[in-house]
């Protein structure tokens, strides 16, 4: 090789390498997608078309569209009676003829039973159970003579049928001897000698075992009984007290004339015993300035029933006065 060819090979294998460089400045450059659309004639720089409705006036938005028309009732109506009528007539048909389960061999025959049968025995040969040959079976194409196959070999019949049993003469066999006067049969069976060992020997007819001379033993005294369990003796119920309910009109807290004849007769009952009265004030709320307002009505009632005591004799450290927001009327209760 002479000087100045190697000098060609050099500059060569320079070239080449400044090339190879160059195109690997990048890393986009050795996207195989930019190549493509380099070879393509550069589609994806192209620009893109332009949205629909780009060129249109932007839309009102302030605008609102009409109210959409009401359905017609009646058609519709119309319609659901229609779907109603389509859904019962379905479920009748459904009740009067329904489908067969395909699950079921009654069914579908043909998906059940499939290669399960045997095979049919080869022409000529008698089943087992079948009439002897030479009486005619129909199992040979309507002949007597059996027919050879490849599982049963043939069988031929005998030229001569067999001759008949023999028979011999019926002889009498004599009776046994008659039964004797006392009732008894002949001579009893006889019985393995095991089982008479086992049992007693105890001849018919024979002596009678003795009786006792006196009653049994008597057996021995039991024990003592048990003491009895004492059980305490459970306390009198209180005896209920007298009480009386006092009616007011509504929202009200003066005394009526049935309610003050009514404390007066609770006030004769009195006796020595110190009156409880339980004034109501008729809240039907939770509210704090209703059940504020309830305790007053109570407590106005009390007070009210309080005063016709004292008019009827009752001492006023005999009487105990108490209200509640809930509840109607007042309450009267004798305590001891």
């Amino acid at each position: 090789m002479s000087v100045a060819t190697g000098m060609f090979l050099r500059m060569g294998l320079l070239v080449t390498a400044g090339w190879l460089l160059a195109g690997c400045s990048t890393i986009s450059s050795m996207n195989p997608v930019n190549w493509w659309h380099r070879q393509e004639g550069g589609k994806i720089a192209e620009d893109r078309p332009p949205p629909p409705g780009a060129d249109q006036p932007y839309p009102n938005m302030a605008t609102v569209p009409a109210k959409p028309t009401p359905p017609n009732q009646e058609e519709l109506k119309k319609l659901t009676d229609s779907l109603v009528a389509d859904r019962t007539n379905a479920q009748h048909a459904a009740q009067s003829a329904p489908l067969a389960d395909p699950s079921s061999p009654t069914a579908s025959p043909s998906l059940f039973g499939v290669g399960t049968a045997p095979p049919p025995p080869p022409s000529g040969v008698a089943a087992a159970g079948s009439s002897p040959p030479g009486t005619g079976a129909k199992g040979g194409g309507g002949s007597g003579t059996p027919v050879a196959s490849a599982s049963l070999p043939a069988v031929t019949a005998p030229a001569t049928p067999p001759s008949p049993a023999p028979r011999k003469a019926v002889q009498s066999t004599p009776l046994g001897a008659p039964p004797s006067a006392a009732g008894q049969a002949g001579p009893a069976p006889a019985t393995p000698a095991s089982s008479t060992a086992a049992a007693p020997s105890v001849a018919l007819g024979g002596p009678l075992p003795a009786l006792p001379s006196g009653p049994p033993p008597r057996p021995a005294a039991a024990g003592a009984p048990p003491a009895e369990t004492v059980r305490p003796t459970p306390m009198p119920a209180a005896p209920a007290r007298p009480s009386a309910t006092i009616v007011f009109l509504e929202r009200a807290s003066n005394l009526t004339p049935p309610a003050a004849d009514e404390v007066k007769a609770f006030a004769a009952k009195r006796g020595t015993a110190t009156i409880s009265i339980i004034g109501y004030g008729d809240s039907t709320s939770n509210e704090p300035d209703a059940q504020s307002a309830a305790l007053n009505l109570g407590l106005s009632r009390a007070i009210a029933i309080l005063d016709a005591l004292k008019a009827d004799g009752v001492p006023g450290t005999s009487i105990r006065v108490s209200a509640e927001a809930s509840g109607r009327g007042a309450a009267l209760q004798l305590l001891q």
